[in-house]
């Protein structure tokens, strides 16, 4: 009782009735019809196509309406413990900024490795060439529309999210001659991504890239170069990326991201002041996975 008296205290009439058919009503009927089901058949054959036997009988990979696979050559290593689901592939997100229509691709002739739950949204490209190896931590999120491309090495740490129409590039995919020089420099270098990195939509990260923990990238920005002498909870941003601010990052705590949406619903002209008592690894904390 106590909790719908607060209910009623905190929304009118009319927002209720939003809020309930957006969660039970034709709202949630729409969700449901405009997302992509989960296919079986395909969550079938890229588990046993893909991965150790042992591993692909608990199905870690689920394949969610038909992307497209056009080449499954490589393998897929999931490191730690395997449960069932744990990676969503072609899964559509509502309400995300981008547009959610293309499915995704996987071209994986390398390695792939998986070291705990995430998501991979639509209209990604992920390329893996022969001898290249994708390792991806655990809890991340890779949206719409992004294009990893993986010719040695890229490596993205834990808790990471690549936002919608970013671009992860260890190559420029051709030779150049150099002829001032007198040479033809390799195409290809490695690219590391620390723990809780914001890559923000629209931006690149080329070959030779480093980004220090918890890093945001703004939007538009090409990431091209050794970051790591950057403090944690730094923002970089341009073309090329250069410091902007120190001591920023992303708040991943659900219980901590109510909080903040309750007071400024209540309290929209005025800003939220953080706790003395909280700090950045609370606010980091991840207690939930959407």
């Amino acid at each position: 009782m106590k909790s719908l008296r607060k209910v009623f205290r905190t929304y009118a009439i009319k927002d209720l009735i939003q809020i309930i058919d957006r969660k039970f009503g034709l709202g949630a009927i729409e969700k449901f019809f405009a997302s992509n089901w989960f296919n079986p058949f395909y969550t079938l054959y890229l588990n046993l196509r893909s991965f150790s036997f042992n591993q692909a009988i608990r199905l870690p990979f689920f394949v969610y309406g038909f992307p497209h696979f056009s080449c499954l050559s490589g393998r897929m290593i999931v490191e730690g413990d395997v449960t069932t689901g744990m990676i969503k592939f072609n899964k559509i997100m509502p309400g995300a900024p981008s547009n959610m229509a293309i499915p995704s691709e996987i071209n994986n002739q390398g390695i792939i490795i998986f070291r705990g739950k995430g998501f991979i949204g639509t209209g990604n490209k992920i390329f893996v060439a022969f001898k290249g190896k994708l390792e991806i931590g655990e809890n991340f999120k890779i949206t719409d529309w992004c294009n990893i491309g993986c010719f040695t090495s890229v490596k993205i740490g834990a808790q990471s999210r690549i936002t919608h129409r970013c671009q992860l590039l260890d190559s420029n995919y051709h030779y150049v001659a150099d002829f001032e020089k007198g040479v033809v420099p390799y195409h290809s270098h490695p690219i590391f991504i620390g723990k809780g990195c914001w890559i923000c939509n629209s931006s690149t990260v080329s070959g030779g890239s480093i980004l220090p923990d918890f890093t945001i990238v703004a939007s538009n920005s090409l990431v091209n170069k050794d970051y790591s002498t950057l403090p944690v909870n730094s923002m970089i941003g341009g073309a090329p990326a250069k410091l902007i601010k120190t001591g920023l990052r992303k708040i991943e705590n659900s219980i901590v991201e109510k909080r903040i949406f309750d007071y400024y619903r209540s309290h929209p002209e005025n800003i939220y002041n953080i706790p003395p008592q909280d700090n950045s690894d609370l606010y980091s904390f991840v207690d939930y996975f959407r």
